[in-house]
């Protein structure tokens, strides 16, 4: 029967393991929505007290939000909710709803000319498969309707939730005319605007009956071709036709100033972002549409080529492949190390409890919902170790009853049955010490929440396979033979064993001075902890990388494109690149969750690098960075990793309060502190500077006379400018704007300004712009207003310089910004990676107490007193003493990871001091002598705890090598080896003290 469970065992685990759903990473659910409403021609200051505080106010009402920020700026709203992070992801859909509803409501209260506002509660979704589609010299629009039909194609493809494109040409009609040619005729421009309108305009012209038949009447389509417009009547007042053609140059053109552009390898190119439906296989996904690819690819005409750019299912593979070679070689060296130091037979009982244990893990996996994933996998090494723990412990009890000449077929099950219960609270004690990740709901904690589902899970089966398994199967790995006299004494009086026993009965004899020599070395390394280096959270190695840059507010996108080429001319001769996708105008898509995002500007573009292979990540990094910095002085150029967890800087203080000048004042009092640190580095603020607006004073004395209004002058300005929309041509499926717009605007010559000709309503003649103002000046205004919880709020922002990391920076700086002097009704926070790590242990130690109760509630039951239970916990903090020294020796960073690892730690030193306990407690119930008990127990226990240790260290090693794991694998590989010593010096030590034990008679020994 059992053998047939076993076998189901291994084929159960290969087919979970096949199905389990696979990703790069956790997904972390975005809890957050975007409103973007847009408010045409008003300013940024405009736009906050009409839109965005309007809205703001309607938000507030709204249940279990975290914070509001909004960002205002000319023309636009856009405002992000974020809420709670304990807020369960099932409930958002009805949170969403009541947004929805509460926005609707204050649609009224918008002012005239402010569009409706479009809510985006989905902009976190991540596009798992992210490609470039390049264009070669076809028309905008015809490469457009390709795209869009490969889009169609890739719709099809079972799996695809949505696809986003991004990179588009937007083209429009332009309708240039001369003013001065205008004048001559008598023609108001404000007339073809009426033209278009009336063209344009829909009108149901009815049905007719005829017969038993109704007839629908179509009066024809709207414009469909260029010679259309061309060709349309204007007429004049005095009655007069013309073409339009005639009088004015009919063009389709590119939009100027486009919004958005895309290039792969200096190629124009479109992209597209596919997002996976939940619940759905990326692996699977992505073969599916890498095989419709395919096929789309031999129907594209020449010179039409796809590109991937981030393929999450290849990421994927790679990313499984690595840790599952990862895992293979922690089980070789656990099987290694058992084989040494258990012998050939031990050593195999136990390895194949540990496969048994690996793919029982994975059933279980596949049973709750645990994807494969970077975390779950490692998980898996760093339960390595734990995992063959319970199955030392009894293999190694058969192996001493067995010598003291146990009945065979008794010895199996003596050892399972007499440390069944002990062994069982040892386990569920190391999992609990990873439980406060299970609540924390912290994007830190929602990352790592796999890693304590797969250790609970794989630790307590391994529990159940050491009580079954083990002994079921140690018939067959140990040989029958007779017991001889003294055979028993024989086994543990080899070299090892004497040495044990005389180290033991030293740090008895010298318990005092043990406690003494201990209690100053834990002082000492806590002492010596403040020279060790924090960081909160690691970043992982990558073959692609990003090259944010930003210009000065008030930049051309043109100018942002042409520095850009540059750069990518530049690196592109470099050998270690793959390739670059020069995105500009805003960030493509959110195609992996670690993805920086930046919301659409005008001076901002960016760099996709991708490299040949992620062994130059670093070189090349630091390459790019010192080359913008040298060549670019003039633009805030960052090169940026991938990062699950983090914000757009390390470091960020907030100031609020009501004025804006007032708040540029104490953010250039934190960026001068900022930029005088050497070890700082990218300060900036997050309104940065000032945009020139050109400003005529509107006279409404002088316009009153001449019967134009503001919005006749600013009509006026619009043609002389960008250009004014008057209605649609449809090409196609797309719609294209037609603009009206001078033959010579400002773009030009900015000196035409004050002779721009502005237009009444009615009449047929034109003043200039100067007849209509005071005057024309030039002033900077706050192009960006940014709020934060419905107060204006400004962040002085900076990184770390290489080297360095932001805890160090911090704390060089906090000092003399907290001093900032505020003025009354001005607060200052810190955010940042300050915040981002706060509040992610304050999601540890809001469940570490509950977790810390339930293991005292475990530890008093196993042993059903007090004294035993304050023993274990007395050595916790001991654990810090290998920690400190692990990060300082190796000089790895102390962070979230770092933490995580300690608390496990912890969970793993109390399961062996309980194994312990619980051997002394045995020996004695069995009339042994406390002292010789004592002694005796912890000689027995010194092989299965330093096993169970050495393959846990062992285990792990593989994981020195992963960048995100690294510093949880160095705190645990060092703590639980110095730990180990803890366990087998101490705790004896502090039993023999609590009960009072006589060690005098141990005094000849060191003699």
């Amino acid at each position: 029967m059992l053998s047939f469970v076993f076998f189901a065992l291994i084929i159960g685990g290969i087919l979970s393991f096949d199905s389990l759903p696979k990703l790069e990473d956790p997904e972390i659910p975005v809890k957050a929505a975007a409103i973007m409403t847009a408010y045409p021609g008003a300013s940024a200051e405009e736009v906050e007290k009409e839109v965005t505080d309007v809205l703001e106010k309607a938000l507030q009402r709204l249940e279990n939000i975290d914070y509001i920020d909004s960002r205002s700026l000319p023309g636009m709203s856009q405002i992000t909710v974020n809420i709670k992070t304990g807020t369960k992801t099932k409930d958002l859909p009805q949170l969403w709803d009541h947004l929805r509803r509460k926005i609707h409501d204050a649609e009224g209260d918008l002012p005239q000319g402010a569009y409706s506002p479009v809510i985006n509660d989905d902009f976190g979704d991540v596009s798992g498969i992210f490609l470039a589609i390049t264009n070669d010299g076809y028309d905008p629009i015809e490469f457009r309707r390709i795209v869009e039909n490969a889009k169609q194609q890739l719709l099809t493809v079972k799996g695809v939730k949505r696809i986003e494109e991004f990179g588009a040409t937007q083209q429009v009609v332009n309708i240039k005319f001369d003013n001065d040619y205008f004048a001559t005729f008598g023609i108001n421009p404000g007339m073809i605007f009426q033209f278009f309108n009336d063209q344009g305009k829909l009108v149901n012209p009815g049905t007719v009956k005829a017969g038993d038949e109704r007839i629908r009447i179509n009066i024809g389509n709207k414009f469909q071709s260029l010679d259309e417009i061309r060709n349309f009547e204007v007429k004049l007042p005095n009655g007069n036709r013309y073409r339009l053609g005639d009088i004015a140059t009919v063009t389709k053109e590119d939009q100027d100033p486009y919004y958005t552009k895309l290039k792969y390898n200096g190629k124009e190119a479109m992209s597209l972002a596919l997002s996976m439906e939940k619940g759905g296989n990326i692996m699977k996904l992505g073969e599916a549409v890498e095989a419709e690819l395919a096929q789309i690819q031999k129907q594209l005409p020449v010179g039409i080529d796809v590109h991937p750019i981030f393929y999450q299912h290849d990421k994927v593979d790679e990313s499984i492949n690595n840790f599952v070679v990862n895992l293979i070689e922690s089980v070789l060296i656990v099987i290694v190390v058992l084989l040494l130091a258990m012998g050939l037979r031990a050593g195999l009982l136990i390895a194949s409890g540990l496969l048994f244990t690996i793919l029982a893990t994975f059933i279980g996996m596949n049973i709750f919902g645990v994807e494969l994933h970077r975390v779950s996998l490692a998980a898996i090494i760093i339960a390595m170790g734990m995992l063959v723990d319970n199955a030392i412990v009894v293999a190694d009890g058969i192996l001493v009853d067995m010598s003291r000449g146990m009945e065979r077929s008794k010895a199996f099950i003596n050892a399972a049955i007499k440390s069944a219960v002990p062994l069982l609270g040892a386990t569920l004690v190391a999992i609990l010490a990873f439980m406060p990740l299970a609540f924390n709901t912290t994007g830190a904690g929602e990352f790592l929440r796999p890693l304590f589902y797969v250790l609970a899970i794989s630790l307590f089966v391994s529990w159940i396979l050491a009580m079954i398994q083990t002994p079921f199967m140690a018939q067959y790995f140990y040989r029958e033979k007779k017991k001889k006299p003294g055979e028993q004494k024989e086994a543990m009086s080899g070299s090892f064993y004497r040495f044990s026993k005389q180290t033991i009965q030293y740090a008895l004899w010298h318990k005092t001075l043990v406690t003494i020599t201990v209690a100053i070395i834990l002082v000492l390394s806590f002492w010596a902890f403040g020279f060790a280096k924090m960081d909160f959270f690691p970043t992982a190695t990558s073959d692609q990388f990003i090259l944010e840059y930003r210009l000065p507010q008030g930049k051309d996108i043109t100018t942002v494109e042409h520095d850009l080429d540059e750069i990518y001319k530049h690196i592109s001769q470099w050998d270690e690149i793959n390739y670059v996708v020069t995105s500009l105008g805003a960030t493509p898509a959110r195609y992996t969750l670690m993805r920086p995002m930046n919301s659409l500007s005008s001076c901002y573009g960016e760099l996709i690098v991708a490299l040949k292979d992620k062994e130059f990540d670093f070189e090349i990094r630091d390459r790019l960075q010192h080359y913008v910095s040298e060549n670019y002085p003039q633009a805030e150029a960052r090169v940026r990793t991938y990062q699950a967890i983090g914000g757009d800087y390390k470091i960020e203080v907030k100031f609020a309060g009501p004025d804006p000048e007032v708040l540029r004042q104490l953010a250039d009092q934190a960026q001068s502190i900022m930029r005088a640190n050497p070890h700082s580095a990218f300060v900036t603020n997050d309104w940065r500077n000032r945009e020139k607006v050109l400003s005529p004073v509107y006279s409404q004395e002088k316009a009153r006379g001449l019967m134009i209004n503001r919005s006749d002058v600013a009509n006026a300005l619009a043609i002389a400018t960008t250009g004014t929309p008057v209605g649609v041509f449809h090409d196609g499926e797309y719609q294209i704007p037609v603009m009206l717009r001078l033959k010579k605007t400002l773009n030009d010559d900015i000196s035409l300004l004050p002779t721009i000709p502005v237009w009444s309503s009615n009449s047929q003649t034109s003043v200039n712009l100067s007849q209509l103002t005071d005057s024309i000046t030039m002033i900077g205004d706050n192009s960006i207003i940014r709020r934060y919880d419905g107060q204006r709020a400004i962040r002085a922002q900076c990184d770390a310089a290489a080297g360095y990391t932001a805890t160090e920076v911090l704390n060089e700086i906090k000092p003399a910004i907290d001093q900032i002097e505020l003025p009354q009704g001005y607060t200052i926070e810190w955010l940042g990676e300050v915040k981002t790590s706060k509040e992610a242990n304050d999601g540890l130690a809001e469940n570490f107490p509950l977790a810390m109760l339930l293991m005292i509630i475990i530890v008093i039951g196993l042993f059903n007193n007090f004294r035993q239970p304050v023993i274990i916990f007395l050595i916790m903090p001991l654990a810090f003493i290998g920690v400190i020294i692990g990060v300082l020796v190796t000089n790895t960073p102390f962070g979230f990871f770092s933490i995580v690892g300690t608390l496990g730690l912890m969970g793993m030193m109390i399961k062996n001091a309980v194994v312990l306990l619980d051997e002394i407690n045995i020996q004695i119930g069995e009339g042994k002598d406390q002292l010789q008990a004592i002694v005796d127990s912890t000689v027995s226990r010194v092989r299965p705890v330093m096993m169970a240790s050495l393959t846990t260290i062992l285990g792990m090693f593989p994981l020195l090598w992963d960048e995100m794991f690294k510093t949880m694998a160095v705190v645990i590989m060092f703590g639980l080896l110095v730990g180990t010593l803890i366990t087998l010096l101490v705790v004896p030590v502090l039993y023999a003290m609590f009960y009072k034990i006589n060690t005098r008679q141990l005094h000849p020994v060191q003699k």
